[in-house]
C-alpha cells in the first residue's frame, strides 16, 4: 500500500495552457495535475470528447478512476453495468474492472481522476501537444499503426485494451 502523506503541502492553481494540452486519439485532453505534482499520487485532467465517441473497452489494472461529467452526458460500461452519466454527476470506476464510456449525440466534458497517477505520462507519452484553445482533433479513426502503438504503450502503464 502506497503512503500519499504530505504529497502535496502546497495549493496548486492549475489552469489550461499550450504546455499541458494534448490531442489524444479523438479528444482534447488538458492535464491540470500531473502524477509528477503529486509524487505519483494521482493526476487531474479535463477529457472534450466527440459526440458518440469514446476509448475502446479496457483495464487499468492499478489505477481507480473518477469521473466527473461537466457538460454533456455519457453512457458509461463499467464491469457488466450500464449507466447514464449526465451533466452533473460522477460515476466511479475501479482498477482492476474493464470499462469504457461513449459521449452523447453532442459531446461532453468530463473531469477524471486516476489513483495513482499514470494516466496522464500515458497521455504526454502518446498525444500531440496543442494549443489551449485548439479545436477537436481531425479524426478519422485510429489506423492500425495507431491501434498497435496504443496497445503497446498501454503495457508499460498495465492497461489493457479489450478489441
Amino acid at each position: 500500500m502506497n503512503d500519499y502523506k504530505n504529497v502535496m503541502t502546497k495549493p496548486l492553481h492549475a489552469v489550461p495552457n499550450d504546455q499541458n494540452t494534448y490531442h489524444f486519439m479523438q479528444e482534447i485532453i488538458t492535464i491540470l495535475v500531473s502524477g509528477e505534482d503529486t509524487n505519483g499520487a494521482f493526476s487531474v485532467v479535463h477529457i472534450v470528447e466527440p459526440p458518440r465517441m469514446g476509448p475502446p473497452l479496457h483495464i487499468h489494472k492499478n489505477e481507480d478512476e473518477t469521473f466527473y461529467v461537466t457538460k454533456g452526458n455519457f453512457t458509461f460500461y463499467v464491469g457488466d453495468d450500464i449507466i447514464e452519466v449526465n451533466e452533473g454527476e460522477y460515476i466511479f470506476a475501479p482498477k482492476g474492472i474493464s470499462h469504457r464510456f461513449v459521449a452523447g449525440d453532442n459531446g461532453g466534458e468530463m473531469v477524471v481522476t486516476a489513483t495513482p497517477a499514470k494516466f496522464d505520462s500515458f497521455v504526454k507519452e502518446l498525444g500531440k501537444l496543442v494549443s489551449k484553445d485548439s479545436g477537436l482533433p481531425d479524426f478519422k479513426g485510429p489506423t492500425p499503426e495507431q491501434m498497435q502503438q496504443l496497445i503497446e504503450v498501454a503495457k508499460k502503464y498495465e492497461y489493457e485494451f479489450i478489441l
